[in-house]
């Protein structure tokens, strides 16, 4: 018998949560500044934007999470 490595473990649920927000953030960012502008009531506060940072921040957050809850 080899002696075996030291097992890693998985990454957590988290880690893959905010990976896909972080990919859905930039999307919407993309989206609300490349994509046609539409007459709506607040098109001036950039809601596309807005939305698009915080899934960011929060991708982010739970990336940063997952990652180092890893090694616990």
């Amino acid at each position: 018998m080899q002696p075996s490595e030291p097992s890693r473990e998985p990454l957590p649920i988290w880690f893959f949560v905010g990976v896909i927000l972080l990919v859905y953030g930039v999307l919407v960012i993309a989206g609300g500044t490349l994509g046609p502008v539409r007459p709506t009531v607040l098109a001036e506060t950039k809601p596309a934007l807005w939305w698009g940072a915080i899934l960011c921040v929060f991708g982010a957050v739970f990336t940063a999470v997952g990652w180092l809850g890893r090694d616990r």
